[in-house]
């Protein structure tokens, strides 16, 4: 048995150089992204506007059947998550369309698959010739999304509510009919009876 004396500034020096050669295969394959792609794929269901199940043929099954698709680049509203009725509304449409216009398809192609930062598989899908990404943010059914923090509200975005203190005078325009009429017709001065004569 052989014993070797590695003194604390060889073993500072050689411990990083040991593992930044290790990790240079990984380092490489993170940078340089390959991307698959699947063409006349079958068309399942969607969860939502943006999860999408299909089934990719000549693949084996335990790969292709049943694949949840997340759509790159957008993000729709959230059906599950507790939130207003005005984003649950927006959803429902999403998926709705999604469903409609994937379940009529001809063709569909899925292009630039890869893994997401939860390790969701991304793609685009193409219908028909049509990117289903551009379709929803069309009809203002989803927003873009690279991936980060999400700032865009649905519930903020679609409300339109004007908040009246208690005890002022209401800020909103006065009713016709029992509909609130927007501009408001000019305030008419009450006639002065002493002075007009």
């Amino acid at each position: 048995m052989v014993l070797v004396k590695i003194s604390m500034n060889t073993l500072s020096f050689i411990l990083p150089v040991a593992l930044s050669i290790l990790c240079l295969p990984v380092l490489a394959d993170s940078r340089s992204e390959q991307y698959e792609n699947f063409y006349n794929v079958q068309f399942v269901k969607n969860y939502d506007g943006d999860s999408i199940t299909f089934n990719i043929p000549n693949t084996p099954a335990i790969v292709g059947k049943n694949m949840v698709i997340r759509l790159r680049g957008i993000d729709t509203p959230e059906l599950r998550k507790k939130t207003c009725a005005a984003e649950k509304e927006k959803a429902q449409q999403a998926k709705q369309l999604v469903h409609s216009m994937l379940k009529n398809a001809k063709t569909i192609h899925l292009h630039r698959i890869g893994r997401g930062k939860y390790f969701r598989i991304l793609a685009d899908v193409e219908f028909d010739g049509q990117d289903l990404a551009t379709a929803l943010l069309d009809r203002d059914l989803a927003v873009k999304y690279s991936g980060g923090k999400r700032d865009f509200n649905w519930c903020r975005e679609s409300s339109k509510t004007i908040s009246v203190r208690h005890n002022s005078r209401s800020v909103l325009p006065p009713k016709v009919s029992g509909v609130y009429v927007w501009p408001p017709p000019p305030v008419q001065k009450p006639i002065d009876k002493k002075n007009s004569k």
